[in-house]
């Protein structure tokens, strides 16, 4: 048990090299395991009575990787991480540029508002001037029906005089 959890922490984490991956970072792996590798229960025994992958009786007949192919796969392994910590950068500045954005739309929103409301402030004082106005109006209108109807009923009067 001991040695198949050194297995799968082997797969979790791993080290970059100091050429291309800018120091310790920590990595899973590319398929998370629900257990970690050969940790099943109940143990599936091969015909030596061992454990499966650590029976024997199973042999790898891949041919070693060449010099070329481990570097390839390491500069391949390399560019991964290093585009992977640059996308992370580009998207934390994009969330600081839309970040900066927001706080400079807030800022027009509240000058918005106070530009409102004093637009309102001023409907409102123009709608007292108004009504103010319309009161002199219908007050001087009254006191010129009151007078042309005083000047009628005097006609009237001299005139049937």
């Amino acid at each position: 048990m001991a040695s198949s959890s050194s297995r799968s922490s082997r797969w979790s984490t791993s080290s970059s090299r100091e050429r291309g991956g800018g120091g310790m970072e920590r990595f899973t792996a590319p398929v998370p395991y629900r257990v970690g590798p050969y940790d099943y229960s109940p143990e599936v025994k091969c015909l030596y009575n061992r454990k499966a992958p650590d029976c024997g009786y199973y042999v790898w007949i891949d041919r070693q990787a060449t010099q070329y192919e481990r570097i390839l796969l390491c500069d391949l392994r390399d560019d991964v991480w290093r585009l992977r910590k640059e996308k992370a950068e580009e998207e934390e500045e994009q969330v600081q540029r839309v970040q900066e954005e927001n706080g400079e739309l807030r800022q027009m929103i509240v000058q918005l508002e106070k530009e409102k409301d004093e637009l309102k402030n001023k409907m409102e004082v123009k709608e007292q001037l108004e009504i103010k106005e319309n009161n002199y109006f219908s007050y001087f209108s009254r006191c010129i029906v009151v007078f042309a109807l005083l000047g009628l009923l005097f006609v009237l009067m001299y005139s049937t005089m």
